[in-house]
C-alpha cells in the first residue's frame, strides 16, 4: 500500500512540474498553412522558447546592433518567392520561430520604422536562421 501511494504522489508531482514548466511557453499560432511562435521575455520564456526551436524551421532573432539588446513588438512579415504573405506578425519578445513549407523566402522586419529585409531557404531538412540588428539608438 506505502509503494502505492508513494508511486500516486510522485506521478502527481512530476504531472504537476511538467504542467508548471510548460505555464510559461509562448503559445503557437497559425495563419494560413503556417504555424509560428514568438516571444522570448525573460529567462523562463527564454528557455521555452530555445526548447521549442528545433520544432521550426525558420527561427528569426531581434536585437540592437552593438549592443545586443534584445528586441520586440517587431512588425515582421514573410512572403514566399511569388510574393504572397504567408505570416504577417508582431514578435513578442526577440525571437520568432516559423514552420514553413519548403521553399524561398522574403522576410521583412520592422522596428521603430526602420524595415531590414533578408531571404531564407527551408527545406530539405535544413533550417534558416536568420538575425536582424538595428543600431542602436
Amino acid at each position: 500500500m506505502k509503494r502505492l501511494l508513494s508511486a500516486l504522489v510522485t506521478s502527481c508531482l512530476l504531472f504537476n512540474l511538467q504542467a508548471f514548466a510548460q505555464e510559461d511557453w509562448p503559445e503557437p499560432q497559425t495563419q494560413g498553412d503556417v504555424t509560428f511562435v514568438s516571444g522570448g521575455i525573460g529567462e523562463s520564456e527564454r528557455s521555452a522558447m530555445e526548447a521549442m526551436k528545433s520544432d521550426y524551421n525558420l527561427n528569426l532573432l531581434f536585437a540592437a546592433k552593438g549592443t545586443g539588446e534584445f528586441l520586440a513588438d517587431v512588425n515582421v512579415r514573410i512572403a514566399d518567392a511569388q510574393g504572397n504573405t504567408v505570416v504577417e506578425a508582431v514578435a513578442d519578445g526577440p525571437f520568432l520561430f516559423a514552420r514553413l513549407k519548403p521553399g524561398n523566402y522574403t522576410v521583412l522586419a520592422e522596428k521603430d520604422g526602420r524595415v531590414l529585409r533578408q531571404n531564407a531557404k527551408v527545406g530539405g531538412g535544413k533550417r534558416a536562421s536568420l538575425a536582424f540588428y538595428w543600431p542602436a539608438e
